[in-house]
């Protein structure tokens, strides 16, 4: 049998003979030409030159107007490249956490793109396929083909023969692929088109990275910032809604929502209800976060639900780590950190987060490669807001409470042993220290240097304070106190004065609960040294009599010299010198007396910059050479350098400025390698006044201010 186009009108039409031996009947669905018979002996057929194959055209059209993700679909414009200089076939991969906005984003570009394939678009939700062990791509392919208008008769049984011959019918001209929700790289690979200028657009919940190894584009899709949170909550509002929204209110639904596209429209769904939905009423109903997820839910649509079918996916493992880490104390960790929660090794675990990472479970953020964190030059990772509550939510659930609290009791300890190496590292070990009893088998960061230990008290702030916090929630009044005395000289070097401040009222708590004269000395005092800072005399003048009380109570006479030390500050601080230098004096007895070398060379450093701001150099500066004895005596360069940028004031007010300069350069020095930024940028610009303004030094003092601080000096 042969079959002769018909040409037109007029043309010879020739025939050919063929017997038929078996057949099969048609399906009741037929596209083209088809021929059914049983024995031919003879036949002639007329078929119309050039029947078009059909065109697919699956791509659903958007519902709704895509807000504020006009940057995105440029850069999808950007990544697909126009269709003129198209050589080959292009995969882009948009990915991102669940609920992040893939689907929408990828359909509203191919609506848009669809003019531009011509050889037809289409569309496939591969999650609608998938079984257990993956995706059953041969039937999407099968589904494809039929689409192409090839025949269920004549569609293969194989995978491998099908995606030949997908890739045979899309040569001819360019064709738009979109697979929604794939997980796997492998999973997209028989999709690729035969024409050039086709593009496979890939959304996904993983990042696909071994498509970016055959040379696919990628795009990774985050949460919308505030102002682009603000157009999706709320435009698409009507106008008397919108109008009658409190601002602040806004903002804080947004925060409540992470940014996360589909928590936004929830929400904006909520808010259209009005006047059932109030701004305020969502807000405080969003607000209880054991409940938030589950309450970010309507018509259907549930961000937890879109979170559960990701964790579903993991293996056992990893869904058992992405759990315990969300009792970590914050939503940022290092690897080193997660092993504590994970019970695995460190390279098991980073192992393990890459798997959660590429899941888009997880966010890496990198850290600055000079310097070194945990003994390692690594990723450190975190959790999207809601994503963490997710976390939080499956370990209440999933695991034992004996476990959970093994868990708590194992990060905390590590967090407490890095505060205290840290708290050694900067300080030195002459420093007076009164909660040693708390004891931990984990062993924290290791630090060679100060600066590095400063570093890490930096990077870790959130998370020791957030330690501080479970501690104070759990009762564990001794780690409560163990943190405050560890954390207390990061604190004051650093002016975190609000972390500060918290902290210390819980150590307040805490040592009153327990019934601790000592600590809760030391508490108030170091509380009563915050409120100075901040102006809050009366505050600081308060808890240092409550302090006073409880040292005596003591009978500890350190206890006592660190409250005259602070009594000296406060009065310093209000310009009553005679007052201050009395304070200072008491200190400085009580410290001579239990032979603290330490504390006798910190107060004459007090006693000596009271005396210089009284304009009394000449003692301030007998005072300070004593000082300077006595802290080269036990190592403690932070209180030398302490000592020289008062020196180099001294020396100023003397008009020597050559001295004056030679002890604030080696405060610089020795500040900036022991990582203390403050009593750095107080050298420098003592040394900015001697130089004077117009010098090249002066210039250069200042360029070194401006890194420090931030501003122009």
């Amino acid at each position: 049998m042969s079959i002769e186009p018909l040409g037109p009108p007029g043309e010879d039409r020739r025939s050919s003979r063929a017997v038929g031996r078996s057949v099969t009947t048609a399906a009741p669905t037929v596209q083209g030409t088809l021929v059914q018979a049983e024995r031919i002996e003879s036949l002639t057929l007329h078929v119309a030159a050039g029947m078009p194959i059909p065109v697919p055209r699956q791509i659903p059209a958007p519902i709704r107007d895509l807000l504020a993700r006009d940057r995105e679909l440029s850069d999808l414009d950007e990544l697909a490249g126009t269709p003129t200089c198209a050589q080959r076939p292009r995969v882009l991969v948009v990915s991102g956490m669940s609920g992040v906005g893939k689907t929408t984003v990828s359909t509203q570009w191919a609506w848009l793109n669809r003019s531009r394939f011509a050889g037809g678009q289409l569309f496939a939700d591969l999650s609608a396929y998938r079984r257990r062990g993956g995706v059953a791509t041969a039937d999407v392919l099968g589904g494809f083909l039929r689409a192409l208008g090839v025949h269920e008769q004549f569609i293969p049984t194989d995978l491998a023969s099908r995606a030949a011959l997908f890739r045979s019918r899309t040569a001819d001209a360019p064709v738009l692929v979109v697979l929604d929700n794939a997980d796997q790289a492998a999973q997209v690979r028989p999709f690729v088109p035969g024409a050039a200028g086709s593009v496979v657009l890939v959304t996904s919940q993983h990042k696909l990275s071994g498509l970016v190894v055959d040379g696919a584009s990628t795009l990774a899709l985050r949460p919308l910032d505030a102002d682009e949170s603000y157009h999706m909550l709320v435009d698409d509002l009507p106008d008397q809604v919108r109008a009658a929204l409190p601002r602040e209110d806004v903002a804080a639904l947004i925060d409540l929502c992470g940014g996360l596209p589909l928590a936004l429209r929830i929400a904006a769904a909520r808010l259209a209800e009005a006047p059932r939905w109030t701004a305020q009423r969502l807000r405080d109903y969003l607000s209880d976060r054991k409940h938030r997820l589950g309450r970010l839910a309507v018509g259907g649509h549930a961000v937890r639900t879109v979170f559960d079918a990701t964790v579903a996916n993991l293996q056992p493992r990893f869904q058992t780590l992405y759990r315990r880490l969300g009792l970590h104390p914050g939503p940022e960790f290092s690897v080193a950190a997660a092993a504590t929660v994970s019970g695995l090794s460190v390279p098991d675990t980073a192992d393990a987060l890459e798997h959660l990472f590429e899941a888009n479970l997880v966010e890496a953020t990198p850290v600055d490669e000079t310097t070194p964190v945990d003994g390692l030059r690594a990723e450190r990772f975190r959790f999207h807001d809601l994503v963490r509550l997710h976390a939080q939510a499956l370990a209440d659930h999933d695991e034992p409470a004996d476990e959970r609290e093994s868990i708590l009791d194992r990060i905390t300890a590590w967090y407490l042993a890095g505060a205290r190496a840290a708290d050694t590292a900067v300080v030195g070990a002459a420093r007076w220290r009164s909660t040693e009893l708390v004891t931990t088998d984990w062993t924290g960061p290791e630090f060679t240097t100060a600066a590095t230990a400063v570093d890490w008290w930096e990077l870790e702030r959130q998370n020791l304070l957030e330690s501080v916090r479970t501690a104070d929630r759990r009762g564990d009044a001794r780690v409560v106190l163990a943190f405050c005395e560890a954390l207390w000289p990061f604190w004051h070097d650093r002016k975190h004065h609000a972390d500060w401040v918290e902290a210390h009222v819980m150590g307040v708590r805490a040592a009153v609960r327990l019934g601790d004269d000592v600590a809760e000395t030391r508490t108030r005092n170091q509380l009563a040294r915050a409120h100075v800072e901040l102006g809050q005399f009366d505050q600081a003048a308060e808890q240092l009599d409550l302090a006073l009380a409880a040292a005596h109570r003591s009978a500890e006479p350190r206890a006592v010299a660190v409250v005259r030390e602070s009594l000296g500050v406060l009065h310093r601080d209000r310009e009553q010198w005679q007052e201050s230098i009395v304070e200072f004096e008491r200190s400085l007895r009580i410290n001579e007396e239990v032979a603290d070398d330490r504390g006798v060379a910190l107060q004459l450093y007090h006693l000596a910059d009271v005396l210089v701001r009284a304009h009394d150099p000449h003692r301030a500066i007998t005072l300070l050479d004593r000082a300077a004895t006595l802290a080269k005596g036990i190592g403690d360069d932070l209180t030398t350098a302490r000592v020289d940028i008062i020196l180099g004031a001294a020396y100023q007010q003397l008009d020597e400025p050559d001295r004056a300069r030679s002890a604030l350069e080696r405060a610089v020095t020795t500040t900036r390698e022991r990582g203390q930024p403050v009593k750095e940028a107080e050298a420098l610009r003592r040394l900015v006044t001697i130089v004077g303004p117009d010098s090249p030094e002066s210039a250069e003092f200042r360029r070194r201010l401006r890194g420090l601080t931030g501003v122009p000096e």
